[in-house]
């Protein structure tokens, strides 16, 4: 059997073609060409064309039977009933509704109902404040049909208006007690009129149809499994799907994903409450990690010097550094204050530009330990913890961020984790065995903190602690944690 694994992250495309029958692997990757001056708004039909673009190379002269679907939580696009554009997609980066949200989380009671009601918290990132933002701005959204990028990608691959529980489920609009639309929820945030894909379980299939069929190189008919958002893929890849193990992605985020028996949700609102495509997840999300590292080195070193040129200049020897606020990208978890700003704090002229870019690192990473604190205080301490992403690419990073949690950690050497899960959504949707050998990581290496620096890093820690509660927005009504 061959899978056809088709991602859109967020900034490149992916396809992975997995044959059961060899153990085969095939990956190919291409950063998305996005026009317009801002990179968190993209063109849905566009995108659409260099995935499937991408997706042909893929199968060229191979026999698909079974195409899957990968993209990213939180996005919005509105469109029309035959699919053509009222909007763009506004990615998970987008933040105009910011202040929207921000007067919002003043009304403490309607915060936590929103909270208890979807497992969301009151904040830019979810589609439910993007599409409040857009009716009060004036666009009459009766008959719009609501949409993401992987949803949307099903849709012209199909024709269905489907999507997964797991993908709705980072919208702000699916209910924590049922499994379908929360309608309450969209009458308060005045939504009515809005159209909603049909709900659909993870291992659901719809035909590839004729046009698409063309274009991606597959034959029409072909099974398409409904489309899955990557967070919860990753922990289908991981094979971390299980109550009490946890998935750690370092990646252009961060994310912490505790698999759990039902929605479990925190009592200062500090934590979200999704469904992978297999149960429940209980997690937290920075939006400050590996594009901070960029950032910091593109400023502070220009293009001319590589990380593996930087690694040299890192050192785990107790030093003075600055105290970096990883919030270039306004915050998620634990305090969802998407207006919190980001930058270095204690900076004096003996500090040395190699200096700044090793507390960009402790910076992100102290910031990832306090959302794993609420985590753990919620949920209690995970059986296994599971680390992967752009993390791995060095060394002191990822040494940093076991020495700074205190435990150990197993690294994944699985590449492509949330292609993987989407082949293994393939699989079980076809009825066949998910743990195929090229699939499984048999035996992964594990880091051991180093517990001498773990209780220097405690002390830092409680530092940042001081300066994230110093450098506060005025606006602090969300009940996040301080």
């Amino acid at each position: 059997m061959l899978i056809l694994a088709l991602e859109a992250s967020t900034t490149s495309a992916k396809t992975m073609l997995f044959d059961t029958e060899t153990q085969e692997v095939t990956v190919r990757t291409r950063r998305f060409v996005i026009g317009g001056e801002d990179a968190a708004v993209r063109e849905a039909e566009g995108i659409f064309v260099q995935l499937v673009q991408l997706g042909a190379e893929a199968a060229a002269g191979r026999s698909v039977d079974m195409v899957a679907l990968s993209g990213t939580w939180h996005g919005l696009t509105v469109r029309e009933p035959d699919l053509s554009p009222i909007t763009g997609v506004q990615e998970w980066p987008y933040t105009g509704a910011q202040d929207l949200c921000a007067d919002l989380r003043a009304d403490q009671e309607f915060t936590r109902w929103f909270y208890e009601r979807t497992g969301c918290m009151v904040n830019a990132i979810y589609p439910a404040f993007k599409l409040m933002l857009l009716a009060r701005q004036g666009m009459d959204l009766t008959g719009g049909v609501v949409m993401d990028q992987n949803s949307y990608t099903f849709a012209r691959l199909t024709g269905r208006r489907w999507t997964s529980y797991s993908q709705a489920s980072g919208t702000g609009l699916l209910s924590t007690s049922s499994d379908d639309w929360d309608h309450e929820v969209i009458r308060r945030l005045g939504l009515d009129g809005i159209e909603l894909p049909e709900l659909h379980d993870g291992v659901d299939t719809a035909p590839l149809t004729a046009q698409a069929a063309s274009m991606l190189g597959v034959a029409a008919g072909t099974p398409v499994v409904v489309p899955a958002p990557d967070g919860g893929l990753n922990q289908v890849g991981e094979d971390a799907t299980e109550p009490g193990r946890m998935t750690f992605s370092m990646g252009t985020s961060g994310a912490l994903r505790f698999a759990v028996g039902g929605p479990s949700l925190s009592p200062r609102m500090s934590t979200w409450a999704y469904r992978s495509p297999t149960g429940w997840l209980s997690g937290a999300a920075a939006s400050g990690c590996t594009n901070c590292v960029d950032w910091a080195k593109g400023q502070l070193f220009g293009g001319a010097m590589t990380f593996d040129q930087l690694e040299p200049m890192l050192s785990a020897r107790e030093r003075d550094l600055p105290l970096f606020m990883p919030f270039l990208f306004g915050e998620r978890c634990p305090g969802w204050q998407d207006q919190r700003r980001g930058g270095f704090l204690e900076l004096h002229p003996r500090h040395s530009r190699a200096d700044m870019y090793q507390s960009v690192l402790h910076g992100v990473t102290f910031s990832l330990l306090h959302c794993y604190r609420e985590l753990t205080a919620l949920n209690g301490e995970p059986e296994r913890i599971i680390l992967s992403g752009g993390v791995l690419s060095s060394p002191f990073w990822t040494q940093l961020t076991a020495d700074v949690f205190g435990v150990e950690m197993e690294i994944s050497a699985l590449q492509h984790s949330s292609t993987v899960g989407a082949v293994k959504m393939g699989l079980r949707a076809a009825g066949v065995e998910s743990a195929q050998p090229a699939l499984t990581e048999a035996r992964r290496s594990t880091i051991t903190p180093d517990m001498a620096r773990t209780r220097r890093y405690a002390a830092e820690f409680a530092r940042y602690l001081e300066g994230y509660a110093r450098t506060s927005p005025a606006e602090d009504a969300s009940g996040g944690a301080a």
